[in-house]
């Protein structure tokens, strides 16, 4: 059964301005299925030892959440549209399924790497494809 929601959306949220005033606008793009996802949940902790050797911590933030995406494959045109989300934002609002509630979520996360491998060129030396493709989003 398909299901008509993407597994992770990304938010980008733009202010323009003009004379008159700034308008912010929102737009949103659908990360094609992944081959592979997998959600991490911390817990960041503030913690230390006490001279008799008992573990002395406080919980700073709980459910912090980072998601993992692959793909066996995509197309040059769709993995270069999917980085160039991230060309000018860092930070985006990310709609993805949180493991920890068990539903969806809307989080701000950063990425981190991107990576693929070259698949084969045409005989022009144009890209055709990337195999392994990968990023990784964390919770801000």
């Amino acid at each position: 059964m398909a299901s008509e929601r993407a597994l992770v959306t990304i938010i980008l949220e733009e202010t323009t301005t003009e004379d008159i005033g700034a308008e912010d606008t929102t737009r949103s793009y659908s990360l094609p299925e992944p081959t592979a996802y997998s959600g991490t949940t911390s817990t960041m902790v503030d913690s230390g030892t006490s001279v008799s050797g008992h573990l002395l911590g406080a919980t700073v933030r709980s459910d912090v959440a980072q998601i993992s995406l692959s793909w066996n494959y995509l197309a040059a045109e769709i993995w270069a549209e999917i980085n160039q989300l991230f060309k000018d934002k860092y930070i985006n609002s990310v709609l993805f399924y949180d493991q920890t509630r068990g539903d969806w979520d809307k989080r701000e996360m950063f990425i981190s790497d991107r990576s693929a491998g070259l698949w084969r060129r045409d005989e022009n030396g144009g890209v055709l494809g990337w195999t392994g493709c990968s990023l990784q989003l964390s919770e801000v």
